[in-house]
């Protein structure tokens, strides 16, 4: 064995394993997460599944759900220090991103730098993406809406 794959080894085998990470895997089927949101008129009707979040109890290091929108109906533009980012999976709509309209559709990807102005209306046959944060938990990230006219 080479040196350098004797160092490999030995920091594979340093690595935390399934059963004595502080932050064990996780497997969470988004047909089993009840739908939130939908009701808040600050929001929009945006309506989402957060499938991965942390807790004191379960810590994690990233947030993951699913936004889900009817035809037509809204995320309002609003602001957050943390990045985010979005991943179309179904429907169409336009995210407005510091100003700048950017199609969602499925397979379509977008960043979200901390602390951009974003918000989303669904087109026609309504949306859904996957999003994410690089926080511990959603409750961590703190909405700032913009004031509508």
């Amino acid at each position: 064995m080479t040196h350098q794959a004797q160092a490999m080894t030995a920091t594979m085998a340093d690595l935390p394993t399934a059963a004595n990470s502080p932050t064990p895997p996780l497997c969470v089927d988004a047909a089993q997460v009840p739908l939130a949101g939908g009701t808040d008129p600050t929001y929009g009707e945006v309506r989402w599944r957060t499938l991965i979040n942390g807790s004191e109890q379960a810590p994690r290091d990233m947030v993951l759900g699913i936004a889900e929108f009817e035809a037509g109906h809204q995320l309002k533009p609003h602001r957050h220090a943390e990045a985010e980012w979005y991943l179309g999976l179904e429907g169409s709509g336009i995210v407005t991103l510091d100003g700048v309209e950017h199609e969602i559709r499925a397979g379509v990807a977008l960043y979200v730098p901390g602390n951009a102005e974003h918000g989303t209306v669904a087109g026609p046959e309504g949306l859904r993406f996957a999003y994410g944060f690089s926080c511990t938990s959603f409750e961590q990230v703190t909405y700032h809406f913009t004031a509508q006219p």
